[in-house]
């Protein structure tokens, strides 16, 4: 039985090393019939997206190793640390800004429940006078 195993992993490791240099032979001529047709500056813009996708990947392979350090420091640490016993979290009250709000909830802002009188200033030409308000145009 053993040598039944044997032959049946050198024959999945030969379909491997075939399906793997099909996949490679593929993407060799599909990047050379791409490249013929593309044009200098298409070019440029791939391969600078390569180059900015093949040194991002060593960061973020960097950022993984040393956040996965620090994660297992942390369970180290709470490890050993244990919690009291009947300890309560603490209680956080956050107060509404502007103090107590009077009876009834407010629902419009401020700015739209009282309009104010809004001035414009157009810069260049002469003022204009448009329904009662004027626009002045500083010239």
């Amino acid at each position: 039985m053993n040598e039944v195993t044997r032959n049946n992993n050198g024959a999945w490791g030969r379909l491997k090393v075939f399906g793997g240099l099909a996949l490679l032979a593929f993407a060799v001529s599909l990047a050379v019939i791409v490249g013929n047709r593309l044009s200098d500056e298409s070019l440029a813009v791939l391969a600078g997206a390569v180059c900015g996708v093949g040194s991002a990947i060593p960061t973020s392979l960097l950022i993984v190793a040393v956040s996965r350090k620090r994660d297992g420091e942390r369970e180290g640490q709470a490890r050993f640390s244990t919690p009291p016993q009947n300890a309560y979290p603490p209680v956080v009250v956050v107060a509404p800004p502007g103090g107590q709000q009077p009876s009834g909830w407010n629902v419009l802002p401020p700015s739209v429940s009282a309009p104010m009188q809004r001035n414009f200033t157009v810069v260049g030409g002469a003022p204009v006078d448009v329904g009662g308000m004027s626009y002045e145009r500083c010239s």
